[in-house]
């Protein structure tokens, strides 16, 4: 029996556009961001037999995670390695604030956030660590059928890169929109393969 994943990202929250360092903040969705989760349940719910969710312990995922689960009545189990990149002292701060506080740490987050952490905070290879790890436990846990994990546009776009075995500084060439929907297979052999990337498909009901 074949695993299948769902990585999902969150509704709207406040900070979004234009774009501010959110990473540990507890951001509640906005209206809008009600709106698009409520959808995306729908949608997930119409297109997947979805066993078991997990979600970042930070209310905006688990807020997007019960629109699947109260459905289905599944219960969101919470996982803190799910749980968005810290940003340290750039936490709350737009881009050109980030770069105007830490010009060099900034150039070089840009370069390659890999390897280059903001001040006081996380490299996305230290994101990869505990978030594969985190993969790997659910994928013991679970041989088949449909997992659903709801966390947030970094984390997704660090798994994604991983699982295509792509260099980290290629994380700016990623997007993920505000609940958009990603398939990745498992296969037999342990390798996955990604049958659906940034999906927003269900937005079309919440227009």
């Amino acid at each position: 029996m074949s695993l299948e994943l769902l990585l999902i990202r969150h509704g709207e929250v406040p900070g979004i556009d234009p774009p501010r360092f959110r990473g540990r903040m507890d951001l509640a969705l906005t209206d809008l961001g009600k709106v698009q989760a409520h959808a995306m349940g729908e949608w997930v719910r119409d297109h997947f037999a979805v066993g078991a969710i997990y979600s970042s312990p930070l209310s905006r995922c688990l807020d997007t995670a019960n629109a699947i689960a109260t459905p289905l009545a599944l219960q969101v189990q919470a996982n803190l390695d799910l749980t968005d990149c810290d940003y340290g002292r750039w936490t709350g701060l737009t881009h050109p604030e980030a770069a105007a506080r830490d010009p060099e740490p900034f150039r070089a987050w840009k370069h390659d956030p890999g390897i280059n952490p903001p001040p006081d905070g996380e490299t996305l290879r230290q994101v990869e660590v505990r978030v594969m790890g985190a993969l790997h436990a659910i994928q013991r846990h679970h041989a088949g059928g449909c997992v659903a994990l709801v966390t947030h546009d970094a984390v997704i776009r660090v798994l994604i890169l991983h699982l295509l075995n792509a260099p980290m500084s290629h994380y700016a060439s990623l997007r993920q929109d505000p609940t958009a929907v990603n398939r990745v297979e498992v296969r037999a052999d342990g390798g996955y393969r990604i049958a659906l990337l940034n999906s927003t498909a269900h937005l079309a009901r919440a227009a």
